[in-house]
This record gives structure tokens, C-alpha cells and sequence, in this order.
């Protein structure tokens, strides 16, 4: 089982993907089958991700600053008052 980038461009993906379906129980092929398109999925987001242009240093979500890894913080604790 198998995927591979067949080509990758700036609006599509295309994808080969190979199944094995030949099982002598049918629940172990679909189980194949979903862990085949989760990994698709996997593929499919990672190479998404790749393309994102994101200038901001601080996404700001639900009031909570996340971080990209690369970006060093200068965060000083909250002082008591």
C-alpha cells in the first residue's frame, strides 16, 4: 500500500494510490482501506500546510497567543500585584 506525488502544483495535488483489497475477512480491507485515507488525508494536509504564505509571528485563538516554533518569545511572567 502505497502513496506517492504524482504532481504538485499550486492549486491541485494529484495523488497514485495503491490498495492491497485481496483479505480473506472483509473488516481487515476496510480497515485497510480508512488507514489508507487517513494517511491520504495526512498527505494531503502536510502538503497544504507547505504553501501557507503566514506572516504573522502570534496567532491569537479563543484569547490564547500560540507561537510558530521558529519565532523566539520574549514573554516576561505576570507580576502580582
Amino acid at each position: 500500500m502505497t502513496i506517492k506525488i504524482i504532481e504538485n502544483n499550486k492549486k491541485t495535488i494529484k495523488l497514485e494510490i495503491v490498495i492491497d483489497l485481496e483479505s480473506e475477512n472483509f473488516l481487515e480491507t476496510e480497515e485497510r482501506i480508512m488507514d489508507k485515507v487517513n494517511e491520504i488525508g495526512q498527505t494531503l494536509t502536510k502538503e497544504a500546510l507547505k504553501k501557507l504564505d503566514i506572516k504573522e509571528t502570534v496567532l491569537s485563538i479563543n484569547e490564547q497567543n500560540h507561537y510558530a516554533k521558529e519565532v523566539k518569545k520574549n514573554i516576561r511572567p505576570l507580576m502580582e500585584k
